[in-house]
């Protein structure tokens, strides 16, 4: 059987996201999952939170509760999590978050969800801006600045994947998103589900994409499903 690492910066499982990826990767996969807080409590977690201008980062924990962390203190984290997978014989590694990170140490082949966002979207012509829902106002500026580095003057909307079930709440952001003229959605947080993807699509009149079924098709893909 085929093993398949599925690595989350917060908390393993993750039973919002991990089920829809499985749905498209099937049968005789055999999915293992870690995260780069597992095992810590409160008092752990709280010194990883952001501080300067570190990158935000949001998480879910086990709990299904949410927490905001520093990007520069989970990357050694995240890397024990890829070496220590890559000893148990994954075939393949999968970042669960969007964020941008540096090159990340991996003997194996690991996907990294920005990456493979960004590579599509330069693949692709579409009318009017790109629209992009980030996970708080928080992470407004930085996902701005972070898409714009990329080339792409995005139109960046806040919208927390981990209160989703609002119906005020997308409404709001597909709003927002109208309003600026987007003609491609892209929900730039791995926490973000297919049933907003398909609210937020009916609200906008825009193809959108959902960052964690793109990344299990990928997945899919590269171990020979």
């Amino acid at each position: 059987m085929i093993k398949l690492g599925l690595i989350t910066v917060g908390q393993a499982p993750r039973s919002d996201v991990v089920p829809d990826m499985a749905a498209i990767l099937g049968p005789g996969i055999d999915i293992i999952e870690a995260g780069a807080l597992d095992g810590l409590g409160q008092a752990e977690i709280t010194p990883l939170a952001p501080e300067g201008d570190d990158e935000i980062i949001v998480t879910r924990l086990a709990d299904g509760s949410s927490v905001f962390v520093g990007k520069s203190k989970m990357i050694p984290r995240i890397e024990a999590k890829i070496a220590a997978l890559e000893d148990r014989g994954v075939a393949l590694n999968v970042l669960l978050c969007t964020g941008e990170f540096p090159k990340l140490a991996a003997r194996r082949p690991f996907l990294e969800p920005q990456q493979l966002l960004l590579g599509l979207l330069r693949a692709m012509v579409f009318p009017g801006r790109l629209g992009v829902l980030t996970p708080s106002e928080r992470h407004v500026p930085q996902t701005t600045a972070r898409w714009r580095a990329s080339g792409f003057e995005a139109h960046v909307v806040p919208l927390s994947p981990y209160e989703e079930h609002d119906p005020a709440a997308v409404r709001r952001a597909a709003a927002a998103l109208r309003a600026g003229n987007a003609g491609l959605v892209v929900m730039d947080c791995i926490g973000f589900r297919r049933k907003t993807r398909d609210e937020i699509a009916a609200l906008t009149g825009a193809p959108t994409l959902v960052a964690n079924l793109l990344v299990a098709r990928v997945a899919a893909e590269l171990i020979g499903r």
